[in-house]
């Protein structure tokens, strides 16, 4: 059975002085807070963000594999102390 994605895209712009505050998540649960000048440069933000979510996911996929591979052949190191 395959896994559901159950995250939704979602975004808040709050003004925060003179800067907008821009909260954003995308449909992988990854989520990023900046601070734009303006409400134009923020939708701009939102928008790329969401574009490159499967980039993002990809590249935190093959992280992951990388660190489990490396614990792996820790793990089989005699030498290695407990951590």
């Amino acid at each position: 059975m395959s896994k559901r994605n159950t995250y939704k895209r979602f975004y808040t712009i709050t003004p925060n002085g003179e800067w907008f505050k821009v909260r954003v998540f995308d449909e992988y649960g990854f989520n990023t807070t900046v601070f734009e000048k303006n409400v134009i440069q923020a939708s701009l933000f939102i928008i790329k963000w969401w574009e490159n979510g499967k980039e993002r996911k990809n590249t935190n996929d093959l992280m992951s594999k990388a660190i489990l591979n490396c614990k792996e052949i820790d793990s089989k190191n005699p030498n290695l102390r407990e951590i």
